[in-house]
């Protein structure tokens, strides 16, 4: 299996290529619009941001430390 990237000029060129792709044995994988390959990491860092970051997907940083730790063995020659 191989992926191109493709860079169509036309609606009615990229209408056609959709139409190939099944006789062609063929899927789209993702599109991509002009706007989303030209934003760079700021802007989509301000993005994230603006949304109210990502620090609610990690949970509670106390808690993960503490959960990490209890893995912890003692080590020869140490007492707990």
């Amino acid at each position: 299996m191989s992926q191109l990237l493709i860079e169509i000029d036309t609606p009615e060129d990229e209408a056609l290529l959709m139409q190939l792709l099944p006789k062609l044995n063929a899927r789209l994988i993702d599109k991509r619009n002009e706007e989303s390959r030209n934003q760079t990491f700021a802007d989509i860092a301000r993005q994230i941001a603006s949304r109210g970051g990502v620090v609610d997907s990690f949970g509670d940083p106390l808690e993960w430390q503490r959960e990490v730790r209890s893995w912890d063995r003692v080590l020869d020659g140490r007492e707990e």
